[in-house]
Order: structure tokens, then sequence, then C-alpha cells
């Protein structure tokens, strides 16, 4: 099954916040180790804004600040974001010890003095490392190269001290990674000498869940939420994710161009939608050879010419039009006496003839509460109904919500506990709506995710 739910807050309205990054993420050398030119960057940049169907592409992340091949020079990157106006995440390698790092802050140095504003202006974030925590977590293999958090936090308050007095004095840190390293506990410190925190997820690895296609946009924004939940109020960006488009199948997750677009609707075109700062893997990875799996958005070829690999268009009613729309971020849920929330499942047309199943899920009670992705503030019960089918639109006000029965009521939320609310035929190729409404006093937050499950789902039996 694949029912994507598009959460719209229905009591306070909302207005749309400026137009969130979107980018690519850009490595230093090709597959053959050849280190990419000024003229292979902005080849790249110029291209990734004139990419069909898509507009305000112009952000490339980077992941070092040296020229491949080099011991310190500046990454030509940096002229050729300047040549292009695009504007940049940078990164420093942490993965590589001390003396590898304080060449990367010279280079750092070195590219405020030697360019000044031009560079320092299109500056919209600095990563500290890459996947450090990661690659020294038990998840990670427990090897190197990798960095541990207090030497990170050294790391973290070295680039501060580096930037201090110069025009790239106001820029925001912050670190990548991959979700599973915010939620654990011993890695808090890094977050806390932090900005912004960057998030790389990919439901395609994630080989331990039911992975396939039709759950890579659960499996995403559960990561998500959970990173949220665990990062102290700081800003997510999401700075890695993509679906193959060639590659192994692992576990249920099939890599080809058509899941890839499947992805791309669920993941990225929601992620825009929500003005979620965004850094795509990947534009093109295949030339100068094939790596298993491929996560370009082209194919080899000169990028000029070739096409994208799949329709990179998102639907119409996932782009914001109206600024006074009521909508909440992504899968975040509020019910309380005076708020509620409107859940859309998208019934796909293999569901014709199939029974679809409402219910709601509370997990159980998580031990730490500041973290926690569910929040009850008050205790009481919730109401589900059933919405007039002018609220399956991502555009959507207070006005639209008419109700047409009510389907379920639970007069008291526990964790712990499963609420079967109502089985019905599937409206296949419909969206459905659901609204729901706090009884006896709720008032509760919490993150729609599937592990543990939690919120409003519809199953097909």
């Amino acid at each position: 099954m694949r029912f994507t739910p598009s959460i719209v807050a229905s009591a306070a309205l909302l207005s749309t916040a400026n137009a969130a990054i979107k980018g690519f993420n850009y490595g230093a050398q090709f597959n053959n180790d050849a280190a990419k030119t000024l003229t292979d960057f902005e080849y790249e940049f110029n291209n990734a804004k004139t990419l069909p169907g898509t507009d305000g592409w112009t952000s490339a992340r980077l992941y070092t600040m040296i020229q491949h091949g080099t011991q310190s020079t500046i990454i030509e990157a940096i002229q050729a974001a300047i040549n292009t106006k695009t504007t940049l995440l940078l990164g420093l390698w942490a993965s590589a010890g001390q003396d590898s790092f304080n060449n990367e802050v010279n280079a750092l140095k070195a590219a405020i003095s030697q360019y000044g504003t031009a560079f320092t202006d299109l500056v919209v974030g600095i990563s500290v490392g890459s996947e450090d925590l990661y690659r020294i977590s038990a998840d990670g293999a427990g090897g190197n190269p990798g960095t541990g958090p207090d030497v990170l936090v050294s790391y973290i308050k070295q680039v501060r001290d580096a930037i201090a007095g110069t025009s790239l004095s106001s820029a925001k840190l912050g670190h990548v990674d991959t979700w599973q390293v915010y939620v654990n506990a011993s890695n808090s410190a890094v977050i806390d000498n932090l900005d912004w925190i960057g998030m790389d997820a990919y439901p395609y690895f994630q080989s331990s869940f039911a992975n396939g296609i039709g759950n890579g946009g659960d499996l995403f924004f559960d990561a998500y939420n959970q990173t949220v939940a665990a990062t102290k109020g700081k800003p997510v960006w999401v700075t890695e994710t993509g679906w193959p488009v060639s590659g192994e199948t692992v576990n249920q997750a099939v890599p080809s161009a058509d899941n890839a677009r499947i992805y791309w609707e669920d993941v990225t075109c929601k992620l825009v939608n929500d003005n979620v700062n965004l850094y795509y893997y990947t534009l093109q990875d295949v030339q100068w050879g094939n790596p298993s799996p491929s996560f370009g958005l082209k194919p080899g070829g000169d990028l000029a010419q070739v096409s994208p690999l799949f329709d990179l268009s998102c639907p119409a009613a996932a782009k914001n039009s109206d600024p006074f729309n009521i909508r909440s971020n992504g899968y975040v849920a509020r019910l309380s006496p005076t708020l509620s929330t409107v859940f859309v499942f998208d019934v796909r047309s293999e569901n014709r003839g199939k029974t679809c199943n409402l219910a709601f899920y509370m997990p159980p009670a998580f031990p730490w509460q500041d973290i926690s992705p569910v929040k009850i503030r008050s205790p009481g019960g919730i109401i589900v109904s059933s919405v007039g089918q002018q609220s399956t639109s991502a555009d959507i006000s207070a006005s639209n919500i008419v109700s047409t029965g009510v389907v379920g009521w639970v007069p008291s939320v526990q964790p712990a506990n499963q609420y079967n609310l109502a089985s019905f035929p599937c409206a296949a190729e419909q969206k459905v709506a659901y609204q729901i409404e706090s009884a006896g006093g709720l008032t509760m937050d919490f993150f729609q995710m599937t592990v543990p499950p939690l919120g409003l789902f519809m199953s097909v039996s």
C-alpha cells in the first residue's frame, strides 16, 4: 500500500515562510578520481538551475573546502559559485584528524581573504563534518574514518573562532549526519553547539524495515520527525536524501527511475511545499564510472544534452499558492479544544475492491519526555470525522472544513493502544480526508510516524 497523509491544521492561520533553499550535493571529484575543475563546477551549477519542471534549485552543498588532489588549495567550486551566482552550503571534512581539519580551516580563511563578500554573501551555512558520528558508531561499523562528539564540538568551536571578525562571522554553523545519531543522547553536546541540524536519510538503505517504495515516504518522515524531536528546537535541514535509479535491491527497496519518481513526489515535493531546506542527492553521479546504486537525476553524458530520468515536476496541490492557507509543518499534528487536524490519504488504484481500515495508534510512553514525539499536555479523547471532498487539497482554509459524519470516537487516549475506528470500501483513485478533533479537554501535539506507529493510519485488507 502507499497512503501518504498530508496533515493540515484547521483552526489557526499560518503564513507561508520565505521559500526554502533547494540544491544538490556536489563531490570534489569524478568516479575516476579526477578532480572537478572550475569549468566542471560551473557546468553543473548552471544545469541544476534549468532542470525541466523545476525552479529555484540554485544552491550547492560541498563536502570540503579543499581542491581535490591538493593539501589546502581552495576548491574551485567557490569561484564557480561566484561566476554562476550559486549559493553555498560549505563543508569542512572532519574525519581525518586535526592536521587535515587545520587544512580545511586554512582553506576557508583563504577563501574569505581572496574573494571577500563576493564569496561570503553566497554562503547560507557551514557544515562542520559529514556523517562523522555515524561512521564511528556501531551502525556505521564502528570504525574510522569517523569523529567522536567531543572532537566534533572542538572543531565547531575552531570554525567559530576562524570566522570571527570576518565577513563570514554571521554564518550559521551546522553538522551533517544520519538521523540515527541525533536521537542518540550521547551526541547531545554536538546539537548544543550548532545553529542548525543537517539530516541525511535514505529509506532505500533501511533494510531492517519494510522499505519498499510504498513505505519510502513514511520511513523518511519518521526519521525527519524523530530528528526534529531530538534537536531541541533547532532548524533541521535535509542535507541528503534520494531514491536510486539503478543498483541492487535492498530488502524490499527496488531501484528504478519509476520508483525514484514516486519518492520525488512523496518526499521531495512535500519538503519543498513545507519550506524545508533541502539538498537532494544527486544531480548526476555516473560520469567516468557507474556507481551502484546510482542516485543521479540525469544519466551519463553531457548534462546539457541528456534529459532527467523521470519527471521532476511536483503535483499542483503540492505547491504553496496562498500564503494565508491553513497548514501545519509536514507531519506535525496539533489537537486542543480550539485546534484540530485534517489528514488526507491518497488511495491508489491498486486498492480498488479492497477494504480500507482507519485506526489511531498511540505508542508506549517514551522514557525521555523532552524528546518524545508525542506530548499530552491535558488528558482527553478524540473525535474522528469524515470531511468533504473540498478538503482533500493541500490548499485548504478553515471555510473548507465541512464534516460529513463522525466515523469514530475514543473517550480517553492512552499510551500503548490501537484504536480501530472504521472499515469501508476503499475509494480507489481518490483523496479522502478525516478530521481529528479534541474531546474531553485533550491537548496533544504529535509527529505522525510508523516506527513505533503514532497517529492516524489507513491500512488495506
